[in-house]
């Protein structure tokens, strides 16, 4: 059974900003809550860098969700590769930054899931509160939630207060109490991390993609991962 959520006092944590590049988002599906990204290309076995409060935030979240969220036991480097395949670690048609906080600006907003160019319909659920659209629900955020899932499962991962869907800390804390309250599981084991990844966005080709570069993760030295920070 999925876990039960327990509050605890939390610092804000100060980090060290970054300007980020940007690469293109083209077709989006949305499944489970999440948007699948159906242009992207193979896992890029060269563009493996991390910004470093992108990574702060994956780490933190994983660290979180074990004494937040009942028997979750989740490893950073799968929110690290959720993040990646979902915007980048934020970068994605940017360029953006992220402030000491963990916000990513200008918010990522997703296509209109109107039903078009490969989407699925959703209406809008929110009056538009986070993507802006009174008529259609957008996904948000590096982790591309829709506004119902947000409402659901958001978590404050950066301790202010806020939960905020732009924000890596908030986002990467909710993907974990995503994968973790929808299919519980040991993730150690890929058989279960599969399973609980086809739960986040039920598409074989998106878990492929994503254990892909939780592999990757897991293998690259920790010095080759993190970007310097500026």
């Amino acid at each position: 059974m999925p876990g039960t959520c327990h509050a605890r006092p939390r610092r804000r944590r100060r980090l060290r900003g970054s300007l980020l590049p940007a690469f293109v988002l083209l077709t989006a599906l949305v499944v489970g809550g999440v948007v699948l990204v159906t242009s992207l290309p193979s896992v890029d076995l060269t563009g493996r860098r991390i910004p470093w409060i992108a990574l702060e935030a994956y780490r933190t979240a994983a660290s979180e969700a074990r004494s937040t969220i009942d028997n979750c036991d989740i490893d950073w480097t799968v929110l690290a590769a959720l993040g990646k395949v979902e915007s980048d670690h934020g970068r994605v048609n940017g360029p953006r930054t992220i402030a000491p906080d963990g916000t990513v600006s200008p918010p990522i907003i997703g296509p209109a899931l109107d039903g078009t160019h490969g989407t699925q319909a959703i209406h809008d659920t929110d009056r538009g509160r986070l993507d802006g659209d009174p008529v259609w629900d957008h996904a948000v955020g590096p982790m591309q939630f829709i506004p119902t899932t947000w409402r659901e499962l958001r978590r404050d991962g950066n301790g202010d207060g806020v939960k905020d869907p732009n924000n890596l800390f908030d986002a990467a804390l909710t993907a974990a109490a995503h994968l973790c309250l929808r299919e519980p599981g040991d993730y150690a084991d890929t058989t279960q991390l599969r399973r609980a990844l086809l739960a986040y966005n039920s598409s074989e080709r998106y878990a492929d993609d994503v254990l892909g570069w939780v592999e990757r993760y897991r293998t690259v030295p920790p010095d080759e991962i993190a970007l310097p920070t500026p």
